[in-house]
């Protein structure tokens, strides 16, 4: 049962984010700091690495604790008797929110799991190849590696510009990739090293024009990026559900489009459904279904917030506030896209002269902020990632430390 005080609060943000357009509510300090309000935030230091995971607000939080209490109690009863119709009714929610059917959906326990069903599952002969770029998510890297060296297809990584001029100028990189032997076309969506926003709806086409199945991993564009698998016209899509979304710890998304569900091998074994029901893609055992509870009530939460585009507009409004001035300071080098229509909520620097690891460690010990340490092809830097929590006082005593930084070797 809703908290009669969550509902109200709940409904206030809903009406201020109905009358402003999202630019706008970006930069409205008594609607954030309504919304900062709602989460938990350390006393002690400034977080800036949202990117791993976002918290749950209150709300979120007392349902799925509530949820696991009532579960402990009714054990077993609750499994055999209500867990389904719970689950059932989380599917539906969040097959609504993505604009797909419930049927072609299942809720995972992250997006490196619905990624490995999509990439474990995709059948390839020896010599098939895959294109993808050379900034992919690790994990899933490691996952198409093991079918190279399992079955003998071929994977095939990109170069991208770190500052594109255009759309054009990656379509090219990835069209370029692409032989006659190419099967699958694998796109992230956006580059967790980087914070770059590929133009996803111009890859796909690309991928439908050369008769490729076309992969999207979403995890840190979903929830605060507007679209949709139908708007980009994917075949399969992983994502996180407990970054933007800010849902409970330990869920992912996964979508395959209804006509290739048939066609995906399970990654876990499943000899009793229907080749075309996705539910044999999620046999997945016993899990805490408290979470799924969790997940409706941040799905409520988020369209009160304005959902995906006022979330993106926010975040990039405290992004844009300490790039810019970080490309102003001699020493330091942004590896994110200059252009806003080409970044998300992370951003990348590097400061000349400092290891990555060194600057992280000076932020936190100097001046209290919490930020991340990032490696990768190409890639060594800091990575910044503020929250739906974080403050333009926040950003600003980022910024007072970059100039620091600048300053001092």
């Amino acid at each position: 049962m809703d908290n009669p005080s969550n509902t109200l609060i709940r409904e206030q943000l809903a009406a201020s984010s109905a009358r402003s357009a999202p630019e706008a509510l970006a930069h409205d300090d008594t609607f954030w700091t309504r919304v900062a309000a709602e989460f938990a935030k350390p006393a002690d230091f400034v977080h800036l690495e949202y990117g791993f995971y976002h918290p749950v607000c209150r709300a979120v939080f007392e349902a799925e604790v509530a949820a696991m209490r009532q579960s402990q109690i009714c054990a077993a009863h609750y499994k055999r008797n209500e867990m389904r119709a719970d689950y059932e009714a989380a599917r539906a929610e969040l097959a609504q929110l993505v604009g797909a059917a419930p049927e072609e959906v299942a809720i995972t326990r992250n997006a490196s799991e619905s990624m490995n069903i999509i990439i474990r599952g995709i059948p390839l002969a020896p010599g098939d190849e895959v294109v993808g770029a050379e900034l992919d998510y690790g994990s899933m890297v490691e996952a198409w590696e093991q079918r190279v060296r399992q079955e003998g297809i071929a994977l095939r990584a990109v170069e991208l510009p770190f500052d594109p001029r255009s759309d054009d100028e990656i379509v090219q990189c990835f069209a370029a990739a692409i032989t006659p032997r190419t099967r699958v076309l694998y796109i992230t969506h956006l580059v967790h090293f980087t914070g770059h926003l590929l133009p996803v709806r111009r890859l796909c086409q690309l991928g439908r024009e050369r008769g490729l199945l076309v992969v999207v991993d979403a995890a840190h564009s979903f929830a605060q990026v507007p679209f949709t698998p139908a708007e980009i016209d994917c075949d399969f899509l992983g994502a996180s559900l407990h970054k933007w979304l800010a849902a409970p710890l330990g869920l992912g998304m996964l979508y395959v489009r209804r006509d290739r569900i048939a066609g995906l091998h399970p990654l876990f074994g499943d000899a009793r459904l229907p080749a075309g029901d996705i539910r044999r893609l999620e046999h997945f055992g016993n899990r805490p279904d408290s979470a799924h509870i969790g997940l409706r009530e941040a799905i409520r939460w988020h369209g009160a917030m304005g959902g995906a585009a006022v979330k993106r507009a926010r975040l990039l409004a405290l992004q844009r506030r300490w790039m810019e001035a970080a490309r102003a300071l001699p020493r330091l080098r942004l590896l994110t896209p200059r252009d806003p229509a080409r970044h998300g909520s992370l951003g990348t620097f590097a400061v000349d002269g400092l290891a990555p690891a060194a600057v992280a460690e000076r932020l936190m010990r100097e001046h209290r902020i919490y930020v991340n340490v990032i490696q990768g092809p190409r890639v060594a830097g800091v990575r910044v990632t503020p929250g739906l929590a974080t403050t333009f006082a926040e950003i600003d005593q980022l910024v007072a430390a970059l100039e620091a930084l600048n300053r001092t070797p």
